[in-house]
């Protein structure tokens, strides 16, 4: 338990600080964890390391973090998706194709996995680099205090605050109110741990921070939106979380990987967090 809770707390700030800090810094390390959380997500899915149809994995994934931070926002996005499709079939093509084993398969699983993790890496960026100011202050002058650039963006940091606040929230309020009263399995064959009564406790702390981010950092929309919001952001984090879930159990295995004492991989600490990002950077669009 001590051992989880320091390694939780290291979480805590890998993943908070850089992102109140944006710009390149935070560019280079949720780019840095999208690409291992790749490497463990290629690992679940049956594709070696030395599968040269994979390498280009890793540089999509890079690519989209740097596309993000200092490309043109939406109009690169498409190079992304393109460089997915296309890239691991013109390395099979390359590396004599004909005689690859299961290549129609590994091509699938490869381009699946580096959208996985690629299309959140950009949609993290981006939205911590949207322009715009919040409604409150104390924001603003922590956004332009540790900005790299002239341009206003604590719209942008409040927007992502919201994300990861409402993902931790709401997980550790499941985790709470389902070990607590939880008797009813949500999906057993997916996760036999997780219950109906945890979900209903994380979707309902999900609706709470979703409105109290809101107000706190003045994102201009009204109270009621920002709790649907919040919401909206909690089925969302449960559904990211049941999926690796259910790739982990197909796969046969507990964790995603190690590398964090007592929390299993990192792609195990950001399944839910990075369908949370991605679906806040699709809203974000239809919101003042």
């Amino acid at each position: 338990m001590k051992q989880r809770s320091i390694s939780a707390i290291g979480v805590v700030l890998v993943g908070l600080i850089p992102a109140i800090v944006g710009g390149p810094i935070f560019a280079i390390v949720f780019g840095l964890v999208c690409i291992v959380a790749l490497h463990e997500l290629l690992a679940i899915v049956g594709i070696q390391p030395r599968d040269r149809m994979a390498w280009i994995a890793y540089l999509v994934v890079a690519l989209a973090a740097a596309l993000a931070a200092f490309g043109e926002g939406h109009r690169t996005f498409p190079i992304i998706v393109a460089l997915a499709v296309f890239g691991p079939l013109a390395i099979g093509v390359l590396d004599d194709a004909e005689d690859s084993p299961d290549l129609i398969g590994r091509w699938a699983r490869i381009s699946a996995t580096t959208l996985y993790l690629a299309l959140p890496a950009f949609a993290a960026i981006s939205l911590r680099a949207t322009e715009g100011f919040s409604e409150r202050a104390w924001l603003d002058s922590l956004s332009k205090a540790l900005s790299f650039t002239n341009t206003p963006t604590s719209k942008g940091l409040g927007w992502l605050l919201l994300a990861i606040l409402v993902t931790w929230l709401s997980d550790t309020a499941a985790y709470l109110v389902g070990r607590s009263i939880g008797k009813t399995p949500l999906l057993p064959r997916v996760s036999p741990k997780k219950t109906v009564e945890g979900a209903i406790g994380g979707i309902v702390a999900a609706g709470l921070t979703g409105l109290i981010c809101t107000l706190a950092f003045g994102l201009h929309v009204h109270p009621l939106t920002g709790l649907l919001i919040g919401v909206v952001l909690g089925v969302v984090g449960i559904l990211g979380d049941l999926s690796e879930s259910l790739l982990k159990r197909h796969a046969g295995i507990k964790d995603s990987g190690t590398l964090i004492p007592g929390h299993g991989g990192f792609l195990d600490r950001i399944d839910a967090m990075i369908f949370v990002i991605v679906t806040t950077w699709l809203l974000l669009p239809f919101l003042p």
